[in-house]
């Protein structure tokens, strides 16, 4: 049998869950015969850790002679713990990459394969994911995103087999402010210039849908991008429908990214980029158009904002006139005043329909580089004009207030 191994060369052992289900069977039968064990063990005393009988048998105390050395009672356990979660690839690092399989009377993972795996199928995966391992890199990133509950939220990604596959695993706080983690795994697919992950979600139901992302990474090679840039869409823990801005950063290790992820400290460089940055569709599904949200009573006032408008802001004792266009179904503001371009526009209906509010920055020549408009909605459309406030920034940078009068321009 040729053997490939990556045991000799790395700290770590990939094994695929196949593989390690045979092996912890193994192990567990074992250990049960060996020591003439009928009853079915709690899983602390089997294992050894926790509030165990170190004068009752455990498989603990069999490693540890057999190592002649300290052995963690819950590594082991840990690991059936990722098997159980639907993890397709299961790490086993430093000396347990041998002891697990000495311990059944097999030198390493080759010699196990060889003898225990009998599954065409399967050992070829395995000794696929050994050779690639020896060759491979792992790279370790945390995500960064603005989450449920209007939270900065981060998680950790790990890339295997050559950016082939990766392993999310989300980091949220509990009432007790203590992480709590939610993991999912997945495919990396690249396509000119993007890299497309699809991640999956297990439960003890199976294999369901869960978060795609997108980044940009342009025409260089993966691994020469430290930080990438990109969007999400998934469902969020409520049952919502979302998608947002996300930024992922590379860190030089698993321990670098853990101690990241697991801290609540949030980069001021991160928060400005992200922060509010989130679309969510609530989980309501209506039977017809009227019924679509809160705001669709509101629609037929929405329909007639498009128009041509005359804005003019009293600015102490002077009055400073601006020319602009609703666009029709777009409802993008743009300007039809000569040397001034608007950017940032945004308009909404507020208070029932009843407010008709405007928001964007200018560029050029005008006293006003950023304004905020706050009109009553029904003396404009009935009467075609009206008074309101605003609130903005002017050419000084000084914050301004007053009154300004919109009217729907007729030529």
């Amino acid at each position: 049998m040729e053997k490939y191994s990556n045991t000799e060369g790395s700290e770590t052992l990939t094994v695929t869950k196949y593989v390690f289900q045979k092996l912890l069977e193994k192990v567990i039968t074992k250990f049960k015969v060996d020591n003439s064990i009928d009853a079915t063990y709690k899983d602390f005393q089997l294992y050894g850790f926790g509030n165990f009988d170190p004068n009752l048998p455990s498989i603990k105390s069999e490693l540890e002679l057999l190592l002649k050395g300290y052995v963690n009672g819950k590594y082991l356990y840990n690991k059936t713990r990722e098997v159980s979660t639907g993890k397709p690839i299961i790490k086993i690092s430093r000396e347990y990459k041998f002891l697990f399989f000495n311990y059944i009377g097999y030198k390493d993972v080759s010699d196990f394969i060889e003898k225990e795996i009998h599954d065409k199928e399967e050992r070829e995966k395995q000794l696929k994911l050994l050779k690639s391992s020896a060759s491979n890199e792992d790279f370790y990133y945390v995500c960064y995103y603005y989450g449920e509950d209007k939270k900065m939220t981060k998680g950790q990604i790990i890339i295997y087999n050559n950016w082939k596959t990766f392993e999310l695993i989300f980091v949220y706080q509990n009432k007790k402010g203590l992480p709590i983690y939610y993991n999912l795994f997945g495919n990396i697919k690249q396509e000119n210039s993007f890299v497309h992950f699809d991640a999956k979600f297990f439960t003890k139901r199976g294999k369901i849908e869960g978060a795609n992302f997108i980044f940009y990474v342009g025409k260089s090679y993966l691994n020469e991008r430290p930080i990438l840039v990109g969007a999400y869409s998934s469902f969020d823990k409520y049952d919502h429908s979302v998608a947002g801005n996300m930024i992922m950063v590379r860190k030089d290790n698993r321990q670098a990214m853990e101690a990241e992820s697991n801290s609540f400290y949030f980069d001021p460089i991160l928060s400005q980029e992200l922060v509010k940055e989130r679309y969510i569709a609530l989980s309501h599904v209506p039977k017809q158009l009227s019924r679509l949200s809160t705001k669709s009573p509101y629609a037929s006032i929405f329909g007639k904002i498009p128009n041509n408008y005359i804005a003019e802001f009293t600015i102490g004792e002077e009055v400073h006139k601006l020319q602009f266009l609703v666009e029709e179904y777009h409802y993008n503001i743009r300007s039809n005043t000569e040397n001034v371009v608007m950017e940032k526009d945004r308009l909404s209906l507020e208070n029932k329909g009843q407010i008709l509010e405007m928001h964007f920055t200018l560029v050029g020549i005008f006293m006003i580089q950023k304004v905020s408009m706050y009109i009553k909605a029904y003396h404009l459309f009935q009467e075609g004009e009206t008074t309101g406030n605003y609130t903005g920034v002017d050419i000084n940078n000084a914050i301004i207030s007053g009154k300004v009068q919109l009217r729907i321009s007729t030529t």
